[in-house]
């Protein structure tokens, strides 16, 4: 998957690219949460936005809705900053998800961000072909729990081996992510990788 991630546009037909003194209101309240909140203070493998205070890809498409956007742009926040799953299970998870969505534009917005929390090169490099090379148990149980949800069938076996490992609550927050990153797949698609 990462070798076709070079590919992707920069620009959408279907995307309006609006500067920040184009924004209507409700727009601009939630341009503010994306350039002043945690996605810009922490962002340093991709930009939050261009060098004309466009944002990028789908924070862009969420300026189409401010009401729905900003909601994930909260949900987006929780995921990303507040989970108390650790990163590396985060990013693995993500990166699942982009494989199984078939979605190079989020797989390289994440992963950079995979392999400096840990994931292992190994694990990012095989993850495309279906059948992962996953470093440890916390691995294997966090990536089978992700598969099977976005197999849409989470057995019992499966779903207590990720309560054991992160709890109820961080297997709540795992499917949380897995949803999130879903819908990111899907204005991905829509959107920004639209030509």
């Amino acid at each position: 998957m990462s070798e076709g991630m070079a590919n992707e546009p920069t620009t959408s037909p279907r995307l309006p690219r609006l500067t920040p003194d184009e924004l209507t209101a409700d727009q601009t309240r939630l341009y503010r949460a994306f350039t002043e909140g945690p996605r810009q203070q922490q962002a340093s493998f991709f930009p939050v936005a261009d060098q004309d205070g466009v944002l990028s890809g789908p924070y862009r498409a969420m300026l189409l809705s401010p009401t729905v956007g900003a909601a994930l742009e909260r949900l987006g926040v929780s995921v990303r900053y507040h989970s108390h799953l650790p990163a590396w299970a985060r990013e693995l998870a993500i990166l699942t998800v982009a494989c199984h969505c078939r979605c190079p534009v989020e797989w390289r917005a994440h992963e950079e961000l995979a392999r400096a929390s840990g994931v292992p090169d190994v694990t990012i490099e095989s993850l495309p072909t279906g059948s992962p090379t996953l470093v440890g148990d916390d691995a294997g149980v966090t990536h089978a729990f992700v598969r099977a949800l976005l197999e849409h069938h989470v057995p019992d076996d499966v779903f207590g081996e990720a309560e054991e490992l992160w709890s109820k609550a961080g297997v709540f927050e795992l499917v949380a992510t897995v949803g999130y990153y879903q819908i990111i797949a899907g204005i991905n698609h829509t959107f920004v990788a639209s030509t």
